[in-house]
């Protein structure tokens, strides 16, 4: 019984966590989520130590709706068809050359690139300046 209790108080404190934040102006998808675009549910502004701060929506939010860590996501680094560093690093032997993205990813996620010279498909990581390295 107390576990239930204990998982009851548990998921009262993510709902009222998950809804901390609120859209006080229209946040596009694809925008950042900045100090300037959201509050509180009290009204009170944010700091830039909030978790959410530097994020981008997945979709559309309105004002008074949730800012939540399911409707954003990592700021996209690499867009589609954008041309980025490709790097193939073994040991001391560092191959650099340009390729094409073939979707957009976040920091540390996986993406496609199109080789420009030799036009074959590899997959990569993004790393934190925008370069992709190739596995």
């Amino acid at each position: 019984m107390s576990g239930l209790i204990a998982l009851g108080l548990g998921a009262a404190i993510m709902l009222a966590d998950s809804s901390a934040l609120v859209a006080s102006e229209v946040i596009r998808a694809g925008d950042m989520v900045t100090p300037a675009n959201v509050t509180t549910t009290e009204g009170d502004s944010i700091g830039m130590a909030e978790p959410l701060i530097g994020r981008e929506v997945r979709r559309t939010v309105y004002v008074g709706q949730s800012v939540t860590e399911q409707n954003t996501r990592a700021p996209m680094l690499v867009k589609r068809n954008q041309i980025v560093s490709l790097k193939f690093i073994r040991g001391p032997l560092e191959i650099t050359t340009t390729g094409r993205a073939m979707g957009e990813a976040g920091l540390g996620e996986p993406v496609t690139v199109m080789n420009q010279q030799s036009k074959q498909l590899v997959q990569g990581t993004v790393q934190a300046d925008g370069w992709v390295l190739a596995q």
